[in-house]
């Protein structure tokens, strides 16, 4: 890689990891038990029913891992790609401002919590381009944030029944108004800040290595590039 240049980087989740493994063992071992089972008395035919509930089982797990994108990031040289099955986010390296793996107090200890945590200078680069339907799963899969500062202690119950209504009213630092499911995540952003310094947070499933070594990695792409050799 040359100086001033940075190649694509494309993360496969590991929580895609052996989908197709997972559903081919399932479909293939119910395709075993199936004629099996007329071969045996009734205390076998159970043990054969249990053992095809729990090959269905593996198969669907295998089908769900499967039904998600083949990539959860994309890592290019000016931008930061999120991908999801409903959607996805994009920001400029110049729009972040920090990015680390979040921390909560719990007594005299700081434990570190399985997310990246990311924290943007505009909102109005992101909140216009999110899809509906990514916005309420964020604004779903965001509540256990909440209930895990409330159990450290960083915010009382009151106030956490306050935000977990988000008003769908919301102006933003810049000063553009926003409104409905927009708003909502704008709110909800804003209080992540105010728990944990960062805007968005993205769970250690998406990733492809350990919580750290992603960090590290996506600051390697925030530093700004050395100048090109004449």
């Amino acid at each position: 890689m040359g100086a001033g240049v940075r190649e694509t980087q494309h993360i496969e989740p590991m929580s895609r990891r052996s989908g197709l493994s997972l559903t081919l063992a399932g479909a293939g071992l119910m395709l075993v038990l199936l004629p099996a089972m007329y071969w045996l008395e009734d205390r076998g035919r159970l043990v054969i029913i249990f053992l095809l509930l729990f090959s269905l089982v593996v198969t669907l797990l295998g089908l769900l891992k499967l039904r998600e994108p083949p990539y959860s990031f994309s890592l290019s040289a000016d931008s930061l790609h999120f991908h999801h099955r409903i959607g996805g986010w994009s920001l400029h390296w110049s729009n972040i401002q920090r990015i680390d793996q979040p921390r909560l107090h719990a007594g005299l200890e700081l434990v570190e919590l399985p997310y990246v945590g990311i924290r943007i200078r505009d909102y109005d680069e992101l909140l216009p381009l999110m899809s509906p339907r990514l916005i309420v799963h964020l604004l779903t899969e965001q509540r256990p944030l909440l209930a895990m500062a409330l159990r450290h202690g960083a915010i009382d119950r009151a106030r956490l029944q306050e935000w977990l209504i988000e008003d769908n009213r919301f102006c933003s630092p810049g000063g553009r108004r926003y409104q409905g499911l927009a708003a909502m995540l704008g709110h909800r952003m804003r209080h992540l800040r105010e728990l944990y310094g960062y805007d968005l947070l993205v769970h250690e499933s998406c990733l492809d290595r350990d919580t750290p070594d992603f960090v590290r990695l996506l600051r390697h792409y925030l530093q700004p590039l050395p100048p090109a050799l004449p």
